[in-house]
């Protein structure tokens, strides 16, 4: 459990670093797609329509958006969320 927890920590750190850029940059966009695979791979299937629901969740929910901003810095949650909804409407 906490090396999953971890390991999707520095995710959102590593995102938390990208806030500069456009939510729908390159960069952005691959580490969306990124913390999609990682979800897949170490929790259920990620598809676009639940990844879509997890984004509006981590600003939506007061305890994943503490957490998501305290790994990336203020805003982060926000962010991810802008860059989700971009991923996901391609």
């Amino acid at each position: 459990g906490s090396r999953m927890a971890e390991e999707l920590t520095a995710m959102f750190s590593q995102l938390g670093e990208l806030k500069h850029l456009r939510p729908d940059g390159d960069e952005v966009q691959r580490r969306i797609a990124a913390l999609q695979k990682w979800i897949t791979g170490s929790c259920y299937v990620c598809t676009n329509e639940i990844l879509k629901g997890l984004g509006q969740m981590y600003v939506d929910d007061e305890r994943f958006r503490k957490n998501i901003d305290r790994a990336g810095g203020d805003g982060t949650a926000e962010f991810v969320s802008r860059a989700i909804s971009v991923y996901c409407s391609y």
